[in-house]
């Protein structure tokens, strides 16, 4: 069986679905080192994921994930006679794409959320429509499905009425540098790289209408403003899509330098600003799996996060749920983190047993899983 995926996600700038790609490679690489994978992408995600592979195992693209609609033409039309000429028996679209026709291989997808279905007024109008009818396509095309959490299969079955049987739920985890990090020096070292002096709260996440930030900001003013708590509020991320109406609203605040932008930052800055953080917040309006809160987690961080889509399923009893639609909630549960010990000290220890159920080799041995049953059901075995 020669396995196929996709890797256009996995840029040296990359966000949640890219990092999702390549820890899954790393942990198929560890559970199935006799497997033969073949990789699609362009020479720079060969050269970020640094697999030695010969010619006849990757196929260069000129396309990036991104190039929508021409990309997706020929990955649709094109794609399936390179991947017959390879002898690609299952194809993985890991990040929501997958040929619409085949020409005798087997496709498995991984859906990360239905945000263009739920929340399609935080994301650009026609691509909200065309990503509609596209996963439409896609989830009907799939001879086998993985979802990255129960919320999203749940979704998948709700809105597009998925048959459940086709769906495998596989939980992703935390790259393996986000632990605790008790050397002082290192969290000195990245708190003098980003100028933050005194407590901060912390956020990761592209910007974008989806990670509420204003709501987010608003609530730490009334922070400051009410509880008279001495600290700061850092917000990690690169600029994603709707971020002008955002910014405006932000604009019309009181800010000062109590609310630090630092852009986009290298990934393996993000496990020390999380220990030096005092808390780890993320009230996202909808999440097909919040891997920043487990990445917090992981680190001992204590977590202030949404009661609703994926959230409390990946954190247990391990953070603050809040209400994401209401300032006054996510304020107190940030103060709760901040002025009660105790309940800090609870949120440590619990976060990090609940950030070991998940690992990538358990995700790997899952997922080659769900590789095998596709095959052996278009074989007929």
């Amino acid at each position: 069986m020669r396995v196929g995926i996709d890797t256009r996600t996995v840029t040296p700038v990359r966000s949640g679905v890219g990092n999702y790609v390549l820890n899954l490679l790393e942990g198929l690489r560890w559970v199935a080192p006799q497997q033969e994978f073949f990789l699609l992408g362009q020479r720079q995600n060969l050269e970020t994921i640094g697999w030695n592979l010969p010619s006849g195992l990757f196929h260069s693209t000129r396309f990036s994930h991104e190039s929508h609609p021409w990309g997706d033409l020929w990955e649709h039309c094109l794609l399936p006679r390179t991947l017959q000429k390879y002898g690609v028996d299952v194809f993985h679209g890991p990040a929501t794409l997958i040929p619409l026709l085949s020409t005798g291989f087997t496709r498995v997808v991984t859906i990360h959320d239905l945000v263009a279905f739920l929340f399609s007024e935080t994301i650009p109008k026609k691509y909200a429509l065309y990503m509609r009818w596209l996963i439409k396509q896609v989830v009907a095309k799939a001879d086998r499905i993985i979802s990255v959490s129960e919320h999203t299969k749940q979704d998948l079955m709700d809105v597009l009425k998925v048959d459940p049987a086709k769906i495998s739920v596989v939980h992703e985890a935390a790259s393996p540098g986000f632990q605790p990090i008790r050397d002082q020096t290192k969290i000195a070292w990245v708190r003098r790289r980003y100028n933050l002096h005194g407590p901060f709260i912390y956020h990761v996440g592209n910007i974008e209408p989806r990670k509420n930030l204003v709501r987010l900001v608003k609530a730490f003013i009334m922070l400051r403003r009410c509880a008279k708590l001495d600290v700061r509020l850092v917000i990690t991320g690169q600029r994603g899509w709707l971020t002008n109406m955002l910014f405006r609203e932000l604009d019309g605040l009181t800010l000062g330098d109590e609310v630090v932008f630092t852009g986009y930052v290298q990934r393996t800055d993000l496990p020390l600003l999380m220990n030096a953080a005092e808390a780890f917040v993320f009230p996202s309006l909808y999440e097909g799996f919040g891997l920043p809160v487990l990445e917090a987690m992981s680190c001992g961080t204590p977590v202030v996060t949404s009661n609703i889509s994926s959230l409390p399923e990946i954190v247990g009893s391990a953070a603050v749920l809040v209400d994401p639609e209401s300032v006054e909630s996510i304020s107190q549960g940030i103060e709760r983190v901040l002025t009660a010990s105790s309940l800090r000290r609870r949120l440590t220890k619990e976060g990090l047993l609940q950030a070991r159920k998940f690992s990538w080799e358990r995700a790997a041995r899952e997922t080659m899983a769900v590789y095998r049953l596709a095959h052996e059901e278009k074989r007929g075995i």
